[in-house]
């Protein structure tokens, strides 16, 4: 029974099958190998983090421009008078005094039996008369609804309650490109024996090479609204934020701008028309 045992033994140590372990050299070859995969997947792990890191930054610029692209061109093509003309004076859509390269106040058409709401869209600017948003900045838009009873016919002048915020974009960059994110057209109805014509005028600063000339345009445009000369070949010659016919808005964003997962800059340059020449004219059914 012994010899049969340390026979069957002997053949399990033949075959491999005993119980002494890896030698030095094969444990050695064991560890370069795994350090050696180690070595490439590192660098391929963290590419592809910084690759997805990248996309996705890149994502949420274009995502927070998509409401700019459609709310608010909704809220600029219906801008219309919160009330009717008081001794040729008109009550315009653009709020004198509030219009600017970097902001704008204007009320629009939103479908509340109250009136229109009033809507200001505007970045944070730490000195408003370079004409360009901080750089990093946020542009918001907020609205506010008309309370009941206070607009014409009803009342005798539009109020608003508390504003709300409606859109948020964070990382505005217009900065870098030295780039207004409002610019205004104009447009003249002139008024003739013939009858009255309706023309654009280049935008507001149409000569300008800077932001900065922009605003001190805009300022001296948009100042103030005085007097409307029934007699005038423009009517509304004293009252330039009557005649705003279209806002250029260029919105430059890039949340994430420096550093290997830094985004792409993303941008919405659009120019809104209004409905027609006249849909900005006050309306009792609207105001």
């Amino acid at each position: 029974m012994r010899a049969i045992c340390l026979g069957h033994r002997r053949r399990l140590e033949a075959a491999g099958g005993g119980e002494s372990g890896v030698t030095l050299v094969e444990l050695s070859i064991a560890l370069v190998t795994l350090l050696v995969l180690f070595a490439m997947t590192v660098p391929i792990v963290d590419t592809v983090f910084a690759t997805v890191a990248r996309v996705n930054n890149t994502y949420t610029n274009v995502n927070q421009l998509l409401p700019v692209s459609t709310n608010l061109q909704r809220f600029v093509r219906s801008a219309v008078e919160p009330g009717p003309s008081t001794n040729g004076v008109p009550d315009p859509p653009y709020v004198t005094g509030a219009t600017s390269p970097t902001s704008m106040t204007f009320y629009t058409n939103v479908g509340d039996p109250n009136g229109p709401a009033e809507i200001v869209a505007s970045c944070q600017s730490a000195n408003p008369s370079t004409g360009l948003c901080d750089a990093g900045g946020t542009f918001t838009v907020t609205e506010a609804h008309a309370n009941a009873g206070t607009c014409p016919p009803a009342g005798s002048g539009c109020t608003w309650g508390a504003a709300r915020t409606l859109i948020t974009v964070n990382g505005v960059s217009n900065a870098n490109d030295n780039a207004p994110l409002f610019v205004y057209t104009l447009i003249v109805n002139s008024t003739s024996s013939s009858g009255t014509t309706t023309t654009t005028t280049p935008e507001v600063g149409s000569g300008c090479s800077s932001p900065s000339c922009f605003y001190s345009d805009d300022a001296s445009a948009f100042a103030s609204c005085t007097s409307t000369p029934t007699s005038s070949s423009d009517p509304l010659a004293n009252c330039k934020s009557d005649e705003i016919y279209a806002v250029t808005i260029d919105l430059q964003v890039n949340g994430v701008s420096t550093g290997r997962t830094a985004g792409g800059q993303s941008e919405d340059d659009s120019t809104v028309y209004r409905l027609s020449p006249d849909s900005a004219n006050y309306q009792p059914m609207v105001g």
